[in-house]
């Protein structure tokens, strides 16, 4: 604004001088113009009225072509005024559509309204002029850019349009006076009301009168009717329609009115039927009566009914309002009045009506159980209300009724326990019905009688009849027992009656009595039992239970013989002293100093000191029995201080010990057992020898001996002692083996034998198989068992 652009288009100069701010606005050129140079000159003066004093400030800016944006911009379209033909009664505003090629949402558009050519900038961006903007004949243009938050669009218009007239209102008509007599003239008064402010043209405005509906030209915009042109029981009317010289208003009517007489008015009174407190279920009556002083004849009554002071106009001229209709917290009140054809009498209103709680009524009630009524059965009561008003039920009262007698003590109670109940008894139940605010009309049950119950068994136990049989499962060395706890609720006897099923199978000789003999009873078996209680009247109840008989797990036991055993020497360890109450022993399992073994019986070699003895023993139900003990062997008793010599081809052995008889074992490898290779001794590595039972060569109650070398090489012997006839054949290193080299010494003696000869391992060998002895070698020290 306030700019003076060049006919080249490429300079602009502020228009007056007397501005101290001005604005333009560029147009970009086409894409690939290149830079553009922007030069602004601004002129400082002193204001003297000449050029002295005065000097210029310049500065120069240049701007890129900006090629990299994408951005389309928005495009509006349709704008129209909305209304076409607007007034100030209607108001001004647009309507357009937006459009984005990108999908952007429209921000920032500008609007520039302008009235009678001026721009109205209060107003910028509005699409609604506010009517206080508005009058009539004026003159208004919009200018819209669309834009999209990115950059502006194409500017759009409209041409001109004009606020047009607002239709002037004639309003308030009436006639007086009020109630006109015939002797009356009649008078026509409104008010008149302009929205664009146009005084009335009371030459143009039109003014009719009706005579019973029909048009008296002759009184034409006239204000006043003549009461020479009225008589009684005529009915008047008059209309207006406004001009503002532009246009004709709307019409308006004062209303009829009828022209009185001498006649005098009628008059009414009236009541509604319920007075005070009318409850949810009463229809409201208005009953009236009413009275004509010159004895004319009611032509007409008009009755309104109010509820809480609101006119209800569903009910106008009713004289009955039905309970539907009406509901609690309610005011209802009536007006009514009459016309006796000429005049209508003043309006008469009743006495108000509050509209109440209406009592809820049971529909339905049940004394429950259904079917027979039993002294083991519970008693309740169930019910049903209905409350006209919508209550939930709250406060109810219940009574219970025995032989016709009211107990108190059972006030209030649904349910009454059957423990409360005897048999003969006659039990009825009345329910008064509460909603929290009153309580409707009682419903009482029919008398129902108590009849005799069911007996019934409360549990039942199987057991074993001896005296730790209570502890645990039923086994097959006592009798089993039916412990059977069983009641009547009428504390009648019950008889008591038993059937009892092995392993599913019925056992008829065994019916009816209440326990099965020791001698039926094997482990594993499944017994079930039914017993069937029943009382003097022939009523019955039965229950089941059923059990495994259990097996009772066999006893461990073992000896040992000789006892106590002798180290190093052979001892028998002994289970059959083991036993099985209910079965038999099936396998025994011996783990000793770790080492496992089976059988009833085994023989065992072991050195001193302590050692775990662990036996089980496992019945013909795989149950097992476990013995777990330690005993103690004492020092070994064998040969000491073994020595050999060579002298002249004999080799000379000695000893020390205090036996009775001494063993003499001789090997051309180290000795490390003279009983061989034991199933608990660790194998030999591949290639090594296996340790084989020796030949005992001689034995001798001294302490030494001696043989001629039977071969020239080193030879090994073993001494071992006998003690209490049983051979201790305990190796210890340093003390009952030795070595002699004898490879010097050519001999043609007896034939060399290293180990047992056949026949010597056959006898061992069938010796142990009959006796199923199994030979385990414990050593206490690892280094005392084989030679170094």
């Amino acid at each position: 604004m306030n700019t003076q652009v060049n006919q080249a288009g490429n300079q602009a100069t502020h228009q007056f001088p007397d501005y101290r701010s001005w604005s333009l606005e560029w147009t970009a050129p086409s894409a690939g113009t290149g830079s553009v140079t922007f030069s602004l000159a601004v002129m400082a003066a002193n204001g003297n009225g000449n050029n002295g004093g005065d000097g210029w400030a310049t500065v120069s800016v240049q701007s890129s072509e900006d090629s990299g944006s994408t951005n389309n911009p928005p495009v509006a379209s349709a704008l129209t005024y909305v209304p076409a033909n607007p007034t100030k009664e209607t108001g001004l505003s647009i309507s357009y559509n937006y459009y984005d090629e990108d999908g952007d949402f429209e921000q920032g558009t500008s609007i520039h309204w302008f009235r009678d050519g001026l721009r109205v900038t209060q107003i910028d961006d509005l699409t609604d002029v506010p009517n206080s903007f508005i009058s009539k004949g004026q003159s208004w243009r919009v200018e819209l850019t669309p834009n999209d938050g990115n950059e502006f669009g194409d500017m759009i218009s409209l041409d001109p349009i004009t606020i047009g007239n607002t239709l002037p209102i004639a309003r308030t008509l009436s006639i007086s006076p009020d109630s006109p007599m015939d002797d009356d003239d009649l008078t026509l008064s409104w008010e008149y009301y302009d929205l664009d402010g146009d005084p009335e043209n009371s030459q143009q405005t039109m003014i009719y009168w009706f005579l019973d509906g029909s048009r008296v030209v002759e009184l034409d915009g006239e204000l006043t009717v003549s009461s020479f042109m009225i008589r009684s029981g005529d009915e008047w009317e008059a209309s207006v329609t406004p001009s503002d010289s532009s246009d004709y208003g709307d019409t308006a009517y004062s209303g009829k009115v009828v022209i009185g007489s001498s006649n005098t008015g009628p008059s009414v009174t009236a009541f509604i039927s319920t007075t005070g407190n009318t409850l949810t279920t009463d229809s409201l009556q208005l009953i009236y009566t009413p009275y004509d002083p010159d004895g004319d004849e009611i032509q007409s009554t008009e009755i309104r009914w109010f509820r809480d002071t609101v006119m209800v106009a569903a009910f106008n001229d009713e004289t009955i309002v039905d309970p539907s209709f009406t509901a609690k917290g309610e005011e209802w009140e009536a007006h009514v009045r009459v016309f006796d054809g000429l005049v209508w009498s003043d309006w008469y209103v009743t006495t108000h009506v509050d509209i109440v709680n209406t009592p809820p009524v049971v529909t339905d009630i049940s004394l429950l159980p259904e079917g027979k009524l039993t002294t083991d059965s519970d008693l309740y009561v169930e019910w049903e209300q209905f409350d006209v008003d919508g209550d939930l039920e709250f406060g109810s009262q219940i009574r219970w009724w025995v032989d016709g007698e009211w107990i108190t003590e059972y006030d209030g109670l649904t349910t009454i326990s059957h423990s409360e109940v005897d048999r003969d008894e006659h039990w009825s139940v009345q329910v008064i019905p509460g909603d929290g605010e009153d309580l409707g009309t009682s419903m009482k049950t029919n008398s129902r009688a108590i009849e005799n119950a069911n007996p019934s068994i409360l549990e039942i136990s199987l057991q074993g009849s001896g005296p730790d049989s209570i502890l645990g499962s039923p086994d097959s060395l006592s009798d089993l027992l039916a412990v059977t706890v069983s009641e009547d609720p009428d504390d009648e006897p019950v008889d008591l009656d038993y059937l009892w099923f092995r392993d599913g199978f019925v056992i008829p000789e065994l019916d009816g009595l209440d326990r099965v003999d020791q001698i039926r009873l094997e482990p594993s078996q499944e017994w079930e039992v039914i017993v069937t209680a029943t009382d003097p009247w022939g009523l019955s109840a039965n229950l089941s239970a059923s059990v495994i008989i259990s097996n009772i797990a066999p006893q461990a036991s073992w000896s040992v013989t000789p006892s106590p055993p002798i180290s190093g020497s052979l001892a028998t360890f002994d289970a059959t002293s083991s036993f099985d109450l209910d079965g038999e022993i099936t396998s025994y399992k011996w783990v000793i100093d770790g080492v496992e073994a089976s059988g009833s019986t085994i023989d065992v070699i072991m050195g001193p000191g302590p050692h775990s003895i662990h036996l089980t023993v496992v019945d013909n139900l795989q149950l097992e029995g476990i013995s777990v003990s330690t005993i103690v062997y004492d020092d070994v008793q064998t040969t000491a201080s073994l020595t050999a010599s060579l002298e002249g081809g004999q080799v000379l052995l000695s000893w020390q010990g205090t036996a009775d008889e001494y063993r003499i074992y001789r090997s051309t490898s180290p000795i490390s057992s003279v009983v061989g290779l034991t199933m608990f001794d660790e194998q030999p590595s591949w290639g090594e020898a296996i340790p084989q039972p020796l030949q005992s060569l001689d034995s001798t109650e001294y302490l030494e001996w001696s043989e001629t070398a039977p071969i020239a090489t080193t030879l090994y012997y073993a001494v071992t002692s006998v003690v209490d006839g049983r051979e201790v054949v305990w190796i210890i290193d340093g003390q009952n083996h030795v070595n002699v080299d004898a490879s010097s010494i050519a001999s043609s003696g007896p034939e060399p034998i290293d180990e047992a000869s056949d026949l010597t391992t056959m006898l061992i060998s069938v010796t142990m198989a009959a006796l199923g002895i199994i030979s385990l070698a414990f050593a206490i020290y690892d280094n005392r068992r084989r030679l170094r």
